[in-house]
């Protein structure tokens, strides 16, 4: 239940900051985490105050006093013990950076399937702009599941001979922004053949080459869509509902 500005989990303070606290350390650990709806909601929240800070600190303008008392806040935030003992110069040496160029959306929430036992609402939060191989392992990384999920949909669109959802490569188009065109290459090759391979379809190296080149060339023309002003439209137009200045009549029996 929803009361005042966050919710409350139906947990105590301590047992509420507790948990998000390690929610919110396991997230920028591996990447992804999957729990229910509402943690995830509460723990992307917290997730972006910890990278602004970590930003914020990477700033060469920042004295060694905002730095040190910077550095003590995201301490707080985070359980700093066992396998995450080395994640303060993670988040600030390697996570930081990679969002230098974004004031916001570090996380994405996505939903999945209600939980078998008890029917809750889950979701996946992860990291947007985590890295589909492991630079140190050279293996792929766990998180992603919505750049999974569009490549398959561009996998499904070909096998059926159809044009690209204009959708899917708006979508693409908004991972594309953040990377250069040879690390998108890269990964969307490495996804696609994993995908491939699982489904036990044929490779062929040269013609998914030249598809994923294709691909890349229709995500870089396509436009993202932004619409100049919100505030003049209705919240129910905004959702897909039609506004209309009469109750149409009732259907004869």
């Amino acid at each position: 239940m929803t009361q005042g500005l966050a919710r409350k989990l139906s947990r105590t303070k301590p047992h509420r900051d507790a948990l998000l606290k390690n929610l919110v350390t396991q997230l920028l650990q591996h990447g992804s985490i999957t729990s229910t709806h509402e943690k995830c909601k509460e723990a992307s929240r917290l997730v972006d105050r910890v990278i602004n800070m970590a930003k914020k600190y990477n700033d060469p303008t920042v004295n060694d006093l905002t730095k040190k008392k910077i550095f003590s806040n995201i301490q707080s935030r985070l359980f700093l013990s066992g396998d995450n003992n080395h994640l303060m110069n993670k988040i600030i040496k390697e996570i930081a950076p990679k969002y230098q160029t974004r004031n916001c959306g570090y996380s994405r929430v996505l939903h999945l399937e209600k939980r078998f036992n008890d029917r809750a609402s889950q979701s996946v939060l992860e990291l947007t702009q985590t890295p589909v191989i492991d630079p140190n392992t050279n293996q792929i990384r766990k998180g992603n599941l919505k750049y999974w999920l569009l490549v398959k949909n561009v996998i499904m669109d070909e096998s059926n001979n159809q044009e690209i959802n204009p959708l899917t490569l708006i979508n693409l188009k908004k991972i594309q922004n953040f990377k250069s065109d040879e690390e998108f290459t890269n990964d969307l090759l490495v996804i696609k053949k994993c995908i491939m391979d699982q489904e036990n379809q044929v490779w062929d190296d040269i013609k998914q080459v030249e598809s994923i080149k294709n691909l890349v060339e229709k995500v870089k023309s396509t436009k993202l869509i932004h619409p100049t002003n919100k505030s003049n439209v209705s919240p129910i137009v905004r959702q897909g509902f039609q506004l209309m200045d009469a109750r149409p009549p009732r259907p004869e029996a």
